[in-house]
């Protein structure tokens, strides 16, 4: 007998018969993405991603806070310190530098461009073969994602996020949003001052 359903005989030096199995070939095709780093934790909640509000394409990836994000007093970019924290920009540096007049003076300032279309997006005052230290960031031009700002004046009701104390009370005044242990506070403070009747 020949080969049947995938079995092959063949004759050893001895005489007797070798079936040998063939074995299928088992093909896969995998639709999701194998990391070769799953073993390693990263947290995305410490990053935040800026994207180019005209293509929605991600420009610079950060760990800053975005509540101590400072403010350059020229031309109210945001300014994020590559020095103290995680900035890493995805943009197509424009050769050569723009000349900007300023009250004290002429400023230089080469360009940071969104790499999908063209926009610019941010400058640095050092050039860009220089080692990263200050980013500016236009807010006209990038979206900043707002939503995850750390802060303190945040409604526990509805989780809407204000600039300061004074806007918080005022929302919860407005939405009559107050907190359990606000009410609790009340209530404590409310049975405290009852008065005692002795009989």
């Amino acid at each position: 007998f020949g080969s049947s359903f995938g079995r092959s005989c063949s004759r050893s030096d001895t005489g007797r018969p070798n079936l040998v199995a063939a074995m299928p070939k088992v093909v896969t095709f995998r639709r999701n993405p194998v990391f070769t780093n799953m073993r390693q934790k990263v947290v995305d909640e410490d990053f935040n991603v800026i994207h180019c509000k005209r293509c929605s394409t991600h420009v610079v990836i950060t760990d800053v806070d975005l509540a101590t994000i400072p403010r350059r007093r020229t031309d109210g970019a945001l300014v994020l310190d590559a020095r103290k924290s995680v900035v890493r920009p995805c943009t197509s540096k424009i050769e050569g530098c723009e000349l900007i007049r300023r009250p004290n003076g002429v400023e230089r300032q080469h360009v940071h461009a969104c790499g999908s279309c063209g926009q610019a997006v941010g400058y640095t005052s050092t050039p860009h073969e220089d080692e990263l230290q200050l980013l500016y960031l236009s807010e006209t031009a990038v979206s900043i994602p707002w939503h995850r700002l750390k802060t303190p004046w945040v409604c526990k009701v509805c989780g809407y996020v204000c600039q300061n104390s004074v806007m918080l009370e005022a929302h919860k005044k407005q939405k009559q949003h107050l907190d359990n242990d606000a009410d609790e506070d009340e209530q404590k403070a409310a049975e405290d001052t009852k008065p005692l009747i002795v009989g």
